[in-house]
């Protein structure tokens, strides 16, 4: 297991070694002329020196760290791997409760403005969901609401699908029309490289492109078509948004391949989550109402997880006494 063309000095010949001089590891497995002292944590590769223990890191491209998850046979189990795997869910269980703790503040590092943004969109029935702080997509989320014009400038990507999804990120605020934004990427191009790559979107012009916003929370990818004439506002109305609009850019040709909601499942599915909501939100009242006192809490807990007035035991006596 050495590197070609190096060979290693043997100052003593394991064979020729008394008894009393062995170790339980036995010899070397780099150099094989001395008795092992050490043995790789993760590879369990014996060596004698910090010398030998370099070249089988460099040779096995080992890291020398123990892998904690490693599968071990029942027959080879000790109590050394035994304590290893309870640490090892005591360090589980402690992120775990951290990053419950985390949450405790809705868990998705709420900055100033944020659920002021998430309050705004729903006056405007879009239903804006935020990812966990340490998502790419929560990072890159520019959007915010702009107090003093009362006007929420959405961070939106706008991907070209014909232009080998070329993708561009820019903020809109929300009263434009879609046919207004996107003048300025089908107008010729200052810079070189982006004037070539829009080439067949700038000759397509806007009746020859289709606008698709990524539909999320449904099976499947699919996509809502979109107005040219409407604003960004009218466009997002009655959608859920995580984060930010995704936006795709496709030639009319080519739209085949997308799979667009139907208008009428889009109705039959704002029917039913309306439904939905209003049947959630009667059950909220009715336990609300119902709560003034600790007996009708009860009686509201009791009627909503369908207890029996009697439990199983008091049935159980009852048929005795009968």
């Amino acid at each position: 297991m050495l590197p070609e063309g190096e060979t290693p000095s043997c100052s003593t010949n394991t064979e020729d070694a008394p008894a009393s001089d062995k170790t339980k590891l036995g010899t070397c497995e780099v150099c094989a002329c001395k008795n092992a002292k050490y043995c790789c944590p993760r590879c369990e590769v014996k060596t004698c020196s910090l010398n030998c223990n370099k070249i089988h890191k460099l040779e096995v491209e080992c890291s020398g760290i123990r892998d904690k998850a490693k599968f071990i046979p029942i027959n080879k189990f000790t109590n050394l791997d035994l304590s290893s795997d309870y640490r090892l869910l005591e360090e589980i269980t402690r992120v775990v409760e951290s990053s419950k703790k985390g949450r405790t503040s809705l868990g998705y590092d709420f900055k100033k403005g944020l659920l002021r943004l998430q309050q705004e969109a729903l006056k405007r029935h879009i239903t804006l969901k935020y990812l966990p702080k340490n998502f790419v997509r929560h990072k890159n989320n520019t959007t915010y609401f702009n107090f003093k014009s009362q006007v929420i400038e959405w961070h939106v990507d706008w991907v070209f699908v014909n232009c080998e999804n070329l993708k561009i990120s820019e903020k809109v605020p929300e009263n434009l029309r879609l046919s207004k934004i996107l003048d300025k990427y089908l107008d010729k191009q200052d810079d070189e490289a982006l004037q070539e790559k829009l080439q067949y979107y700038q000759a397509a012009d806007l009746p020859g492109i289709r606008i698709l916003l990524k539909a999320e929370l449904k099976s499947g990818k699919k996509f809502y078509e979109l107005d040219s004439t409407y604003t960004l506002k009218e466009c997002l109305k009655n959608r859920v948004i995580i984060e930010y609009p995704t936006i795709h850019l496709v030639l009319k040709d080519q739209a085949s391949f997308y799979d667009i909601v139907d208008s009428d499942d889009e109705e039959d599915s704002k029917a039913e989550l309306q439904k939905q909501i209003k049947s959630g939100q009667e059950v909220i009242n009715k336990i609300i109402k119902k709560s003034e006192s600790d007996d009708s809490l009860y009686e509201s807990l009791r009627n909503l997880l369908f207890i029996n007035e009697y439990s199983d035991e008091d049935q159980g006596s009852d048929d005795e006494t009968h």
